[in-house]
């Protein structure tokens, strides 16, 4: 497996460092250059907020278009190593890919905060506030990964059909795909949401505030085991159709 990482790597090497480089440059001219033409502090953080989901929109198109290539080549299936695989490292990929990025924008709001200046003295946390940012960090990546997996239960959908039109096909059946699973979580847990939270206040500057209501933190364990079920079927599924549908 750690080969056809490494190989999805060094294939999407240029075009993930090439978008790191362009990501670098964008920031540095909204946060520099907007200093200097008098942009104010919640212009400059909206535009690299911006940047920062065209980048995440670009990582999942190179990850779906790296699954995609790598079900359809002859010589992947060459390799002596389960379908399973295939879709784990790009997956992975894809998981570390987003980490970096994730981690490469908490550092520059760390930034952007101790430069300008804003207090977060008023910002009221929870007692156990370390419990919930990593349980919800936790329940982030794994919405994440099933996000994730059902596209790829998508394309293989559209791949394994030789038919004019399967592009749409697997469209259709992601949407569908999510509108059945949150149905029948909602009929059979009966909950609308996995994480409910909760911040005060936090002051901004020109006496804009940003208000979130107080709220009771509440993990849907039963909605996340029934994902985590239905991850195992979509994965099995996919490996079926990748290793009995998909023409090379």
């Amino acid at each position: 497996m750690m080969n056809l990482l490494k190989y999805d790597w060094k294939r999407n090497a240029t075009t993930l460092l090439g978008a790191l480089a362009v990501l670098l440059i964008i920031q540095v001219a909204i946060n520099w250059g907007g200093s200097l033409w008098g942009w104010g502090m919640v212009t400059r953080f909206g535009l690299s907020m911006m940047a920062y989901v065209t980048a995440s929109v670009l990582l999942l198109v190179v990850a779906c278009k790296t699954f995609d290539f790598n079900i359809k080549a002859y010589h992947r299936r060459l390799v002596p190593v389960r379908s399973v695989w295939t879709v784990v490292s790009v997956l992975l990929l894809s998981c570390i890919t987003t980490f970096l990025l994730s981690c490469f924008a908490l550092l520059h709001f760390w930034f952007f905060r101790n430069v300008t200046g804003v207090e977060w003295n008023e910002l009221i946390l929870p007692e156990s506030w370390l419990f919930h940012a990593v349980t919800g960090a936790i329940l982030i990546a794994w919405k994440f990964i099933f996000l994730m997996l059902t596209i790829f239960f998508a394309i293989t959908v559209s791949r394994s059909l030789a038919r004019k039109g399967s592009i749409w096909i697997g469209i259709l059946a992601f949407f569908l795909l999510h509108y059945v699973l949150g149905l029948l979580s909602h009929m059979i847990f009966g909950e609308g949401s996995d994480w409910i939270g909760s911040i005060s206040t936090v002051p901004m500057e020109s006496g804009i505030d940003f208000h979130v209501t107080q709220g009771q933190y509440l993990l849907g364990w039963g909605s996340i085991a029934f994902e985590v079920v239905m991850a195992a079927l979509i994965l099995y599924t996919m490996v079926y159709l990748i290793d009995r549908k998909v023409e090379v």
